[in-house]
């Protein structure tokens, strides 16, 4: 097994790649649907997220690693737009006991806007040979996610920066012969993560 460790500003960012069983989550929930396969292409992209613990007191904080993992056969390449924006990119629902969707308190706004990749810059993409995988950990104010104490469950769903049609109109022909992950993709959705919180 090898790994890289970088760092991103307040985003640690790993990059493993696995020579024997995919990565083993806690959680038991299997994930949703994460995994989709394109009628044109054979390129497979399954995105997981784990906390380190399940149950957390109101003042504390969540460490979440959202994954992204090549379950595919073939090569593929992320854009490094991996950040936080509700509604784009990376976003986190958080739903109750009864399924109804919940919102915390919180005076940060995670909205990244990463700028697109110059014209010829392939550097900004990250490369997932088959069974690697690409993952982000952040931390999150338990009052940032949760209203209150009580049990919520949270899926994470995705959807790429950049679209085939900017890499066809902005993009160079070596960036349009790479297997990127577009947003033209269905959007990803990840395993439903179960949490306590107390008071």
């Amino acid at each position: 097994m090898k790994a890289t460790v970088l760092t991103r500003g307040s985003q640690i960012v790993l990059s493993m790649v696995l020579l024997s069983n995919p990565y083993s989550f806690q959680e038991t929930d299997k994930p949703g649907k994460e995994q989709h396969k394109s009628p044109s292409t054979t390129l497979q992209l399954s995105l997981s997220i784990r906390a380190n613990r399940s149950e957390y007191r109101i003042s504390d904080m969540l460490r979440m690693e959202t994954q992204f993992t090549n379950t595919g056969e073939d090569t593929l390449y992320l854009f490094e737009d991996v950040c936080w924006n509700p509604g784009n990119l990376l976003t986190i629902h958080v739903f109750d006991v009864r399924g109804k969707e919940v919102s915390g308190h919180s005076d940060l706004l995670r909205d990244c806007l990463p700028p697109p990749p110059l014209h010829d810059d392939i550097s900004r993409f990250f490369k997932l040979e088959p069974g690697t995988f690409y993952g982000v950990v952040e931390k999150f104010a338990i009052r940032e996610l949760v209203p209150g104490p009580g049990e919520y469950s949270m899926v994470v769903h995705y959807l790429s920066g950049i679209s085939a049609d900017w890499i066809s109109k902005f993009g160079s022909d070596r960036m349009a012969t790479l297997p990127i992950w577009t947003r033209d993709r269905p959007e990803l959705c990840s395993n439903r993560l179960r949490i306590v919180v107390k008071p």
